[in-house]
């Protein structure tokens, strides 16, 4: 079985989604990830899955909207995906829920870029996607992952036609998110550029004047802020003691707008901040494999050297290593079957 043309008016029939560890080996489509026995069809901006081209998108909900334009299925009914994020949740509900994708499909795309790249473009979008973080994260009773989502897919269509009815699943990553536009407005937060190298130099003085309200997860700024106001996807973030340079995602799936410099192996410069350090402070770097792979300080301890020390070092090996071969190929050929 296999995707074929569309007919002349047909349509998707809603699909069934099924936990990716029952499935199996039925037939089935799996969004958001890589293929498995019995997959029939992969809606995925992962590197090396066999997406058909045509329906390339930066983004699986954007690739699943592309598949219900202009594909059909034969006999296929089973749908699932392996994780729970945002843009996995919102692509699987696009092809379970009945008339989803007609009412909001382009807010739940737009949601889905906010998920995996932290980009926004409108806030109604990303309080829906905030309310998704929030309904994937809120599992302390270790239900399986499949409940999670089947709860998710049962309260999306009404978050989707009213975000604001459901504050309390957005408010507090929406609140980070404000305070750190704020910083940003004032300069607590502030970034440069250099295109060349496709880097973005944060900025966060004394912890943007806003403590624990401006953090967000692992980042001391929400990361949204920043990846809105840069469109670079090497990103050196600088607070206090702490530095770090970190691959955004969008460097490590398969983007259909545009094609991101290449990924480089950043393990000589750990190798040489490391040698530089004192107290036994020591650096590694991810990989260029790593999905957000960064060359970050090991432990709490802060750096010792000097924030202009840590971005020359960035700098020289970038300068380097950008002209040779990249560690990272999102675009090589495709892996699996379809």
């Amino acid at each position: 079985m296999a995707a074929v043309p569309p007919s002349p008016g047909s349509a998707w029939p809603v699909m069934a989604y099924v936990p990716v560890d029952e499935l199996g080996g039925r037939p089935h489509v799996i969004v958001d990830g890589a293929p498995r026995p019995g997959t029939v069809l992969t809606l995925s901006h992962w590197p090396g899955t066999p997406t058909p081209e045509g329906l390339w998108s930066d983004v699986s909900a954007g690739i699943v909207r592309h598949a219900l334009a202009g594909t059909r299925l034969s006999a296929v009914e089973a749908v699932s995906i392996d994780h729970v994020d945002a843009d996995g949740v919102l692509s699987l509900a696009l092809l379970c829920v009945e008339g989803l994708a007609a009412a909001h499909g382009p807010l739940l795309e737009d949601a889905a870029t906010v998920g995996d790249f932290g980009v926004v473009h409108d806030r109604a979008a990303a309080r829906v996607a905030f309310a998704v973080n929030a309904l994937a994260t809120a599992d302390p009773t270790g239900r399986p992952r499949g409940a999670a989502v089947t709860d998710a897919l049962d309260v999306l269509p009404r978050i989707a036609a009213d975000p604001a009815a459901y504050e309390a699943l957005w408010g507090p990553e929406d609140r980070a998110y404000e305070a750190g536009l704020d910083a940003l407005r004032r300069g607590t937060v502030h970034i440069e550029e250099d295109p060349g190298h496709d880097l973005a130099v944060v900025h966060v003085v004394d912890d943007a004047g806003g403590g624990a309200a401006v953090r967000w997860g692992d980042a001391p700024v929400h990361r949204a802020v920043v990846h809105t106001a840069t469109d670079c996807l090497r990103v050196v973030t600088m607070a206090g003691g702490r530095y770090e340079l970190r691959y955004r995602y969008e460097s490590w799936v398969r983007l259909a707008s545009r094609r991101p410099r290449p990924r480089v192996d950043l393990s000589a410069a750990a190798d040489e901040l490391t040698a530089a350090e004192r107290a036994g402070v020591r650096w590694v770097f991810d990989g260029a494999g790593a999905i957000t792979g960064a060359l970050h300080l090991v432990g709490e301890a802060p750096s010792t050297l000097a924030p202009e020390r840590f971005e020359e070092v960035v700098r020289r090996h970038l300068e380097v290593l950008d002209v040779g071969a990249p560690a990272w190929d999102p675009y090589a050929a495709v892996v699996g079957g379809a």
